[in-house]
């Protein structure tokens, strides 16, 4: 495999992972049938998986097959997410001889820490404002708290941040900034920044209408919009 398709593949894949093919034509998971184009395949090394997909070393998880596999067959594992439950299945999009995972796990990193860099800055030269500070308080957005009015509503609440120093926009020391941000788990909005009293960060403002409160305000909405302080200076150049 080249290294543009192991690119490629890293950009796509949520799980990879190094792993002997124990059943074919079987299923771990009950949600998911046994047909040949799965199988049970347990795990020797994980190269790259969510946080939270509690999939480790010796675990066995259903693949929905991209291409015929044989009992015993060792490879690299390129897959996405499919069913999760009493048991975890996914789907795959590509395989790699497992001559040398360590090189493989190497290159993906290069690649998601090279897409990340391009999306902090992105995310830096959209921002309405852009300001290092510490969370004073959460609350619920116009202090009153509003049951959710459909399955995805984001559940605004807001952050009052003081602000230690201002990167970018007109905002200044010792201001007190509030700033919206979703705090519904749902599937929409679970990676959405979360602040806490007392939490010191980066914070990348973007000026959004919140359509279900009908009004607009700076938030933060994207996994990246809330950095830690190491990467000030980072932030810094990106501005």
């Amino acid at each position: 495999m080249s290294t543009t398709e192991v690119d490629r593949l890293a950009r796509r894949s949520g799980f990879v992972f190094l792993g002997e093919v124990v059943q074919t034509s079987a299923s771990t998971v009950e949600l998911v049938e046994a047909t040949k184009e799965t199988a049970v395949v347990r795990v020797e090394r994980v190269l790259r998986a969510p946080d939270d997909l509690g999939a480790g070393k010796g675990s066995e998880v259903t693949v929905r097959l991209a291409s015929a596999a044989k009992k015993g067959q060792r490879a690299v594992f390129f897959t996405i997410g499919w069913v999760s439950g009493e048991g975890l299945a996914v789907q795959e999009i590509g395989r790699q001889a497992p001559g040398d995972p360590e090189a493989i796990e190497k290159r993906m990193g290069d690649v998601v820490g090279k897409d990340e860099i391009a999306e902090l800055r992105r995310r830096v030269k959209e921002a309405h404002a852009v300001a290092l500070g510490e969370v004073a308080e959460t609350r619920a957005l116009g202090d009153k708290e509003v049951p959710p009015s459909s399955e995805h509503d984001p559940q605004w609440r807001t952050a009052v941040i003081v602000v230690h120093s201002g990167e970018k926009g007109d905002i200044k020391e010792g201001q007190r900034v509030e700033v919206a941000y979703p705090s519904s788990d749902d599937v929409m909005w679970f990676r959405a920044p979360k602040p806490q009293k007392g939490d010191r960060a980066v914070f990348l403002m973007h000026q959004r209408g919140l359509e279900e409160r009908d009004v607009q305000m700076l938030a933060i909405v994207d996994p990246v919009d809330m950095q830690p302080v190491e990467r000030l200076d980072e932030i810094r150049r990106a501005v």
